[in-house]
This record gives structure tokens, C-alpha cells and sequence, in this order.
């Protein structure tokens, strides 16, 4: 609409010269000299105009008939061509001359010249022409009807000239745009919690249970063209239109939270996790990517749907919090595979993520410890002026056997060869690894993480250990190291550090705690750890105290039990970590966010307490975490920033739950 009245508002056309003579008629009343002045001009400017139109048409005419002769023969002419051909002035769009085939598609027949381009076809632009482009990017719609425009440029008498040639693909669009909405989706549903839901289940309760689960999925498909078949106990596949499937978007996957009405007599609620492939260029392809979106919804502790297409992952859903799993089974086969790619290696490599803490650092001593046991040479990659874990790597390093275990990036990248092994803990992204370089290097890679899987997760990993239902990685190595080597090979200062880690992620076994984390404790403990040595680990200095006392004193409420702390300081990570926690002290609060100036970034920290979901916040700003404990970086922004972006944040991620519960509620 702006873009036409502009047109019709332009110099040259009618409506300019009508308004123009109308305000000089008005004029009159104030003065008839300025009136009979205005009227005068504005009819000499009309003809001017009009005679200047009538010559760059003779010109453009001229121009026509020479392309017309060739060699004295007339060949077929542009004039009498059944493709639709017009010229127009480059800087107004102005039509100067068009064949019969383009009146009569523009509507306008005979008097098609003079009218501008822009009025015929509203998205008309000519960037692509300024840029030496021959074709209309996309299809140009003028009325009813789809055209491939085609184009040059032509330097005439008249100025500039666009030569335009249209295609009619009206067909061709009708048919594209069927085949894309009726192109198949695939999906993989699977019961998360399956085990749970019927363990200590009568039968009959156990089939009231399943047939509750296919009741509801039944019934939210059954509007649409899908086809849901039960595969497995606890699966499902599920093959749906992308026309449909956008309905089910749309409806935020309502299923979910019909799911979760149902549980068994222990109060264990079901909850699923759907995985869609789209776009792929066979069936096989979007049913490989089914397969990866709900390993992803897995990975992040279910309850909740992931569509992955050719690109990237999009998540609806992940409200609760992860299941633990209580069989070790999957440990003790991870353990099993680790332990041979251990010994088939030169060297080992363990490397936690960037601004290491000691939850990195002690799960990166148990990998050492268990390379040690095997006969490995074994290095810690680490930025020492970069980690949060100081005293925990000068405790490890007063150790014989640790002279020399922690190195920098650069010496990592020059020890590694073509049989390196490298262990990522306490990280599954690839951007914030200790280092990038080093990681791409190395073609063989172990991922151990607790941490709800991102989209742009380590995907050539050789052996993984991904569960997000676990405190910290430290208590995913001590299990590992149960099945690696005998309590008597782990050192008491590497059970202290793995301790130390658990403690940290767990806020002193306060949150995030199962049956496995006090497990893993007691093992550590068995194996020498002491919990006052690790205690003294998380002591704070006098500034530090202070720092963080200073940051908490800017926090503000920002609604819905949100405490947010923003401060343009650099601020020690560990004090702003401590800050978040402390926060949630505070009576009526679910989620603490903290921010702080990192150089020329802005970092921030964010906390829960089970009735919010940082990670959900934290993705909203690039970055990520797990449901109770997330975190982001913000390149290159200034505090002032960083306030609107995390207060946007936390609104939009407001706005989308109360959405969910309004849709749930309909």
C-alpha cells in the first residue's frame, strides 16, 4: 500500500498534476495572483511533461525497429512476439513502451505506457538489474497469474532503459506449492519414561496406561491426512503431510501436555518425546532425520518435540524436568568401548569447555586417572589464565603424577598425531570448547556431558556419554571409573576433585540430586575423598565476598519470579555464579539471571529452582544449560545491550508459556 501510493503520488503522474492544479485552484482563494501563478506553472509543467513522454516513446519506438532489421530482412519483431516484452525508464519504472502480449496481461491494454511498473506488480523492484542480474529473484505476480521475469539493462537517447521479459509459470508455481504441502514428514514418537510408567504395574493398570497414551495420540491426529502405527512397546511411527504437520505447530504439539495427565499409582507422569524429518530429499533421508531430532529430545530430557529439516533443529516443548534413569547399563558399555579406545591410542587428550570450572577439571582427572591405569600418556588441555578452578588444578599438580599433565591448546595441537584420542567432558557444544582448533584436528573423540544436547552439538563423536538427567560430569566419570579401574588406582586428590565437581553443579547436593549423584558420592568417598578438603575448595576471598555482594545489590524483579543482576564490571565468574545461587534465596523467586562485562562481551549466568527453565531462556540468547543451571555469551555488547536483549528474553520466554497454557486451556 505505501509502496503504491508512493507511485501514484510521484512526479509525473496524473493524480500529481490533479492535486497540484487542485492546490493551486485553493490558492486562488488567498491570492489570485499566487493561484493564477500556481495554475499556469502546474499546466506548463503538464505539457513538458507530456512532450517529453511523447519524444523518450518515439525514441524507445526508433530503438525497437532498428533491433527489428537485420540485414535489411524484418525477422520476427519483439512487437508481434507471444512473450510479453516491455521497456521502462531504470529510475522511475516508468513503462515507455510494451508489445500487445504485455498490455494485455497488465490489464491496462492500450494504455499500459506511461503507468509505472510498480503499479502493475506491487513487489516490482530493480536491484537486480542495478546488480547485473538477468532474472527477477522469484516469481512477480501481476493479477491472478505467476511470471519469471527476465532482464537487461539498455543505454538509449532516452536515458536508461530496463528490457523486461515475462514467462508465465502460474502452472508451474500451482504444482511447486502442492508438491511442498503434500510432501511427507516423518516422524518417531517415543514414551520417554516407559520403564517407570509400568514398573510395580499391575496388567491391567499397565494396559489402562498404554491404551490412555494411544487414546490421546489417536485423537490428535485424527483431523489430519497422517498415518500413526505402534512399532514397538514404547514407540511409535508416524508419517504426515508438511501442509498438516504445520497445524500441529501451530497447536504448539498439544499432545504433550495431553500426555502428561496420565501416570501410574506411584505418581509417575507420562511424558513423550516426538522426532520429525522434513525436507529430506528421499523418505530414507527424513526418516534418518526423525531418528536424529528425537535422539536430540532424548538428549534433553524429552517431554518435548524436535524438528530437524536439511539446516538446523526447532524445539517445542522441554518443560519438565529430565527422568533419571536408574539402570547403569548404559555406563557399563560406554566403560566397556572407552576403555578399548583408550588402549588402541598413542595418547589421550581430555578437554572440558571454555572458562573451565571444577566440574570440568574433576571429570578431566578421572579420564586421567583412568589413561594412567591403562598405560596412556594422558594431558589436560586447559587455559590457565582463563578457568574458574585455580585451586583445584594447584592441589592436583602438587601430585607427582601430575607434573605436566595440564598443557595449553597450542601444545596440544603440536603432541597430537593421527591416533590421539581426544575426551570432551563437561561440554556437548562445539563452540565452546577449551579449543575449536584442537577439536577439529582429532578424528577420534569421546563426548561425555550432562547437559541438555544444543543443536549444534559434537557430532563425529566415536563413543558418547550424554545424560541429562546427571547432577554434573563428574558424577558420569565416577561411574565410568567403577567399570575402568579398582578403587586403589584412584588418587584421593582426583576422588576430591570429582567430588568437588558434583558438589559445585549440585550446590552442596541442594539441587539436581538422585539416587545415582549419592551414589557416585559414596564411591568417591570409599575411594578417599574427604568433604571437608572439598568444602575448603569453595571458600571465597574477602573481594570476592564483596564483588558478589555488590553485584546482588543491583538486581531488580522482572515479574514472574524473576531476579535479574546486570552490571557493566568485569566480575569474577565465580562470584557472579554465586550471586545467581544466592538469588534464588530470595522468598518467591524460580530463576536468578545475572550478567557481567567478560572483555568486550557480556556474560550471563542463570539459575533455577524448578519453576522456570534457563536453558529455554538462555538458547533465546545463544546460548545453553540444562533446566535448572544455564548460561550465555554475548559477543561484542555493551551492558546497555545486554539489559534489553535478557529483559526481552525473559518476556518472550513468559509470553510462549502463557501461549502453551492458553492452547492447553482451549
Amino acid at each position: 500500500m505505501k509502496k503504491r501510493l508512493q507511485n501514484m503520488l510521484a512526479p509525473n503522474s496524473v493524480i500529481f498534476y490533479v492535486l497540484f492544479f487542485l492546490f493551486a485552484v485553493v490558492g486562488l482563494y488567498f491570492s489570485r495572483v499566487y493561484g493564477a501563478a500556481g495554475i499556469v506553472v502546474c499546466i506548463i509543467l503538464r505539457i513538458v511533461s507530456l512532450r517529453m513522454n511523447a519524444a523518450r516513446r518515439r525514441q524507445v519506438q526508433e530503438l525497437m525497429n532498428n533491433i527489428e532489421v537485420d540485414g535489411g530482412e524484418i525477422r520476427p519483431a519483439v512487437t508481434r512476439s507471444p512473450l510479453p516484452t516491455a521497456v521502462a525508464l531504470a529510475t522511475t519504472g516508468e513503462i515507455v513502451w510494451a508489445n500487445d502480449a504485455f498490455a494485455e496481461i497488465s490489464g491496462r491494454g492500450t494504455a499500459v505506457s506511461g503507468v509505472r511498473m510498480g503499479e502493475i506488480a506491487p513487489t516490482f523492484e530493480t536491484g537486480w538489474l542495478i546488480k547485473g542480474q538477468t532474472a527477477f529473484p522469484g516469481e512477480l505476480g501481476i493479477g491472478k497469474r505467476q511470471y519469471h521475469v527476465f532482464g537487461s539493462m539498455v543505454q538509449s537517447g532516452a536515458g536508461q532503459l530496463m528490457m523486461l521479459h515475462f514467462i508465465d509459470c502460474t502452472e508451474f508455481v500451482r504444482l511447486r506449492d502442492a508438491a511442498e504441502t503434500t510432501r511427507p514428514a516423518i516422524a518417531v514418537i517415543a514414551i520417554d519414561n516407559y520403564e517407570e510408567l509400568v514398573k510395580n504395574t499391575t496388567d491391567s493398570e499397565k494396559s489402562n496406561i498404554l491404551a490412555g497414551i494411544d487414546k490421546r495420540l489417536f485423537a490428535w491426529v485424527k483431523d489430519s491426512s497422517a498415518v500413526l502405527r505402534k512399532y514397538d512397546r514404547d514407540k511409535y511411527i508416524f508419517v504426515i503431510e508438511n501442509a498438516e504437520l504445520d497445524k500441529l505447530v501451530a497447536r504448539k504439539f498439544s499432545v504433550l501436555q495431553e500426555v502428561r495427565e496420565i501416570e501410574n499409582h506411584e505418581g509417575v507422569v507420562a511424558t513423550l518425546s516426538i522426532g520429525i524429518g522434513r525436507d529430506g530429499e528421499t523418505l530414507a533421508e527424513s526418516y534418518q532425520f526423525a531418528g536424529l531430532a528425537v535422539d536430540m529430545a532424548l538428549s534433553r530430557g524429552g517431554d518435548q518435540a524436535v524438528i530437524k529439516n536439511k539446516f538446523n533443529f526447532a524445539f517445542f516443548g522441554g518443560l519438565s524436568e529430565e527422568v533419571e534413569k536408574r539402570t547403569k547399563v548404559k555406563s557399563r558399555v560406554v566403560a566397556n568401548a572407552l576403555s578399548q579406545l583408550i588402549r588402541d591410542s598413542s595418547q589421550v587428550l581430555v578437554m572440558g569447555h571454555k572458562n573451565s570450572d571444577m566440574d570440568a577439571i574433576g571429570a578431566a582427572a578421572g579420564m586421567v586417572c583412568a589413561a594412567r591405569v591403562k598405560g596412556r600418556p594422558v594431558h589436560i588441555v586447559v587455559d590457565r589464565q582463563h578457568t574458574m578452578a585455580n585451586d583445584l588444578i594447584e592441589r592436583l599438580e602438587t601430585q607427582s603424577e601430575y607434573k605436566g599433565v595440564f598443557i595449553s591448546a597450542e601444545d596440544a595441537m603440536i603432541a597430537c598425531d593421527f591416533n590421539t584420542l581426544l575426551i570432551v567432558v563437561d561440554v556437548n557444544r562445539p563452540g565452546y570448547v577449551e579449543s575449536a582448533a584442537l577439536l577439529e584436528s582429532i578424528n577420534k573423540i569421546a563426548v561425555i556431558d550432562h547437559h541438555r544436547r544444543a543443536a549444534d552439538y559434537i557430532e563425529n563423536a566415536v563413543v558418547s556419554l550424554h545424560e541429562p538427567y546427571a547432577s554434573s560430569a563428574s558424577e558420569l566419570v565416577s561411574e565410568l571409573l567403577q567399570y575402568l579401574v579398582p578403587t586403589s588406582g584412584i588418587l584421593t586428590c582426583e576422588a576430591e576433585a570429582m567430588l568437588a565437581g558434583i558438589y559445585l553443579d549440585t550446590k552442596g547436593f541442594a539441587t539436581r540430586t538422585g539416587v545415582r549423584t549419592f551414589e557416585a558420592a559414596a564411591y568417591l568417598r570409599r575411594a578417599g575423598a574427604e568433604s571437608s578438603d572439598v568444602k575448603r575448595l569453595f571458600q571465597s576471598s574477602f573481594d570476592q565476598y564483596m564483588e558478589r555482594q555488590k553485584l546482588i545489590s543491583s538486581a531488580r524483579n522482572c515479574g514472574q519470579g524473576v531476579i535479574f543482576a546486570i552490571t557493566g564490571e568485569e566480575v569474577d565468574r565465580i562470584a557472579a555464579a554465586q550471586a545467581a545461587d544466592e538469588l534464588l534465596s530470595i522468598i518467591g523467586t524460580h530463576a536468578s539471571v545475572v550478567a557481567f562485562r567478560s572483555g568486550d562481551d557480556m556474560a550471563v549466568s542463570a539459575r533455577a529452582a524448578g519453576h522456570v527453565n534457563v536453558q529455554l531462556l538462555m538458547e533465546r540468547l545463544g546460548g545453553g544449560g540444562n533446566h535448572s543451571a544455564a548460561g550465555a555469551q554475548l559477543k561484542n555488547t555493551t551492558p546497555e545491550e545486554a539489559d534489553k536483549l535478557i529483559t526481552d528474553a525473559i518476556r518472550g520466554y513468559f509470553d510462549d508459556q502463557r501461549t502453551e497454557k492458553q492452547d492447553e486451556n482451549k
